[in-house]
């Protein structure tokens, strides 16, 4: 299980890679052009995607959604947007569904990143991470691509509300896995004393047949998502960082000409 989970620490880290560097950019563009300007030509999409992942991911799991703000940059608390929803406390399934609604817009931007990287630069998404691939794109592709990167990129994260939005869910999950952890090691106890014999023959068997070829393929898939998830957010990250230098240079040049 933990090498499965292992391919999965380079796209978390390359997320917060991501937002930080769709921040720095931001703040070069504000400077430049100004916050108002700043906010409806990159902050409007992106809370766009930000809030409509919520949005889905609620109506997924059943819960209802009350109010919804796409944009209000005027926020007294500084968010552009937000998802006002409730569900049935006593619904497990409502109550694990808040975990993939907190989480909804990493996975709502990601599949945005991989969708313009495929698109727009025309890279395979099982080659994702080769930056070779994009060589000969022509500039307004990239252009777009740098457009989508901040405008999305910088509102893949995690609010205040989004994290305690998912205690429920984390709490309900942690009792199941427990559960299921102290059943099996009960399971396991019983049967390797009343016939122990018998129970590891049977059990090696199941593991050769069933379990192991299953988990292959989870730790195949996983990692080859991780790979393409990377690639995509590894180019957002170098263009965002390369936009954000850009201008940088041309505000300093501004300010010499004055």
């Amino acid at each position: 299980m933990f090498v499965a989970v292992i391919p999965l620490l380079a796209p978390v880290l390359l997320l917060a890679a991501m937002h930080w560097s769709a921040q720095f950019l931001a703040r070069q563009s504000s400077q430049l052009f100004g916050r108002r300007v700043q906010l409806y030509l990159f902050g409007l999409p992106g809370t766009i995607v930000h809030e409509g992942s919520h949005v889905i991911a609620c109506l997924l799991f059943g819960h209802r959604v009350h109010r919804v703000k796409w944009f209000d940059p005027s926020g007294a608390d500084g968010a552009l947007g937000s998802v006002e929803h409730s569900y049935d406390a006593s619904s497990a399934y409502q109550r694990l569904g808040t975990i993939v609604i907190g989480l909804a817009p990493l996975l709502a931007g990601a599949a945005v990143l991989l969708l313009a990287a495929r698109l727009l630069l025309g890279v395979p998404v099982a080659h994702m991470a080769n930056v070779a691939n994009v060589a000969n794109v022509g500039v307004w592709r990239w252009t777009l691509f740098a457009y989508v990167s901040l405008s999305v990129g910088g509102s893949m994260h995690l609010s205040a509300s989004d994290v305690r939005g998912m205690w429920r869910g984390v709490v309900t999950l942690g009792i199941w896995l427990v559960a299921a952890l102290l059943l099996s090691l009960a399971l396991w106890w019983t049967l390797s004393h009343v016939a122990p014999t018998v129970w590891l023959t049977v059990w090696l068997t199941v593991w050769a047949a069933h379990v192991a070829p299953v988990l292959q393929q989870a730790a195949s898939g996983i990692a080859r998502a991780s790979d393409a998830l990377s690639g995509a957010l590894l180019l957002s990250v170098a263009v965002n960082v390369a936009g954000a230098v850009l201008l940088f240079v041309v505000r300093r040049l501004v300010r010499m000409a004055r």
